[in-house]
């Protein structure tokens, strides 16, 4: 049996890939016959308030231990937010880093022979490594694996977040540091793999897919779309300014296209896509419609009331590739997909969708959605067997490539 601790800014019962995929390892450790704990923040994702369940522990205590699942949570105050001022956000990566130090009597006690942390973000990493070596002493030394589901500092370049060259480089610097400490390194894609391959290629790195539990979601049956009847598409995930579904709402005409759009989820764009849907489907027919966001598990038995899964990725950010096209397969959905890069790498290859390759007019930094209305309708004048091609084709690859199972298999070596 091995002690395995386990650092992570988000987990249950938040929702979301990074709270899902850290709950699923922690768990199937556990399952395996280790003893694993896990250090976490309050719940406070994506909305960055925590949630009204927590908030008599915050004002209480700076520390929180709980056990969920037969797992010990730690849970550690800092300062949440999901502001767009990059000030705010520093500020809240570096509360969020000195918080972790708390962290240090329980990871003396517990003895940890394998530690692994959760990027982004990134300074907290470094506190994590200087915690190892706090508790490290002769005849002990906690292996250190980083598992990366972006790659920090590059996604703030992707997202236009950082102005100036030096801060960007120190935080360069930041990374290739903590990528040469590790004893192994995980990502989430390809491109993650590739990446860091580049900055250390000879570090033992690992592919480890956020995928999905493909036993527990209900598979589309009937893929029929009746000619008079509206396409009915769905949306679940993050609301935020990366995706783009504000935008796109206000530039394509689903009633024009005789499209619904269903939209699930919470973010930093929710309320401003809320604004809008009350003006702008006040004197006409609504085709948009905005739902709370629900758990994995209610995604899973949701998806397949839909005839396809509209997903979108306004700009290209190297090494993501959103869960909600996993979920889509799962669910055997066709897949309509606004994006470049792995993603739509994904989508060609397993045949389970279309691809609409995405472009920024840098004068207007707008998104090509004047294109999404052409790609709908083809999706909707398909033969229903074409249809269920896509959807069949996806189900085969989740359940052969991107389970959950599977994917442990990938990384189960590192905590033997």
């Amino acid at each position: 049996m091995k002690q395995i601790a386990i650092f992570s800014p988000n987990y249950f019962p938040e929702l979301g890939a990074c709270s899902s995929r850290i709950q699923y390892l922690a768990e199937r450790l556990k399952k395996e016959g280790n003893s694993v704990t896990v250090y976490t923040t309050f719940p406070n994702y994506p909305t960055g308030t925590v949630f009204s369940s927590y908030r008599r522990f915050l004002f209480r205590k700076f520390i929180h231990k709980e056990n969920i699942n037969g797992i010990t949570v730690i849970r550690f105050s800092f300062y949440p937010s999901n502001s767009s001022s990059a000030l705010v956000r520093l500020f809240s990566m570096v509360s969020l880093a000195l918080s972790w130090f708390l962290a240090f009597p329980f990871l003396k006690r517990q003895q940890p022979n394998i530690i692994f942390v959760q990027s982004p973000p990134l300074l907290p990493v470094l506190s994590v490594w200087m915690l190892s070596k706090m508790i490290s002493k002769k005849g002990y030394i906690p292996s250190l694996i980083l598992n990366l589901s972006d790659l920090y500092p590059r996604v703030l370049l992707d997202l236009d977040k950082i102005k100036g060259q030096t801060i960007y480089n120190l935080l360069l610097k930041i990374e290739a540091f903590l990528y040469k400490k590790m004893d192994f390194i995980v990502g989430q894609s390809e491109e993650i793999i590739n990446y860091v391959q580049e900055i250390v290629p000879h570090k033992p790195i690992f592919l480890y897919r956020n995928g999905v539990d493909t036993d527990s979601f209900k598979v589309k049956e009937n893929y029929e779309i009746e000619k008079d009847k509206p396409i009915k598409l769905v949306y679940a995930g993050l609301l935020g300014v990366a995706q783009g579904v504000l935008e796109m709402i206000k530039n394509v005409d689903f009633e024009e296209i005789n499209a619904e759009l269903h939209l699930y989820g919470n973010g930093n764009e929710r309320n401003q896509i809320e604004r809008f849907l009350i003006e702008n489907f006040k004197d006409k027919k609504q085709t948009v419609f905005l739902y709370d966001a629900i758990p994995s598990k209610e995604v899973a038995q949701k998806l397949a009331d839909y005839d396809a899964a509209i997903i979108i990725q306004k700009k290209q950010i190297l090494g993501t590739v959103p869960s909600k096209i996993y979920e889509a397969m799962a669910a055997g959905l066709p897949i309509l997909l606004l994006g470049r890069g792995e993603s739509a790498d994904i989508v060609r290859k397993y045949s389970t969708g279309i691809v609409i390759k995405t472009t920024m007019n840098k004068q207007t930094n707008s998104t090509n959605y004047e294109l999404l209305p052409k790609e709908i309708r083809t999706l909707k004048k398909m033969t229903l067997k074409e249809r269920k091609a896509f959807g069949e084709n996806g189900r085969r690859a989740a359940q052969a490539v991107f389970d959950k199972k599977n994917q442990f298999k990938n990384i189960k070596k590192l905590f033997e």
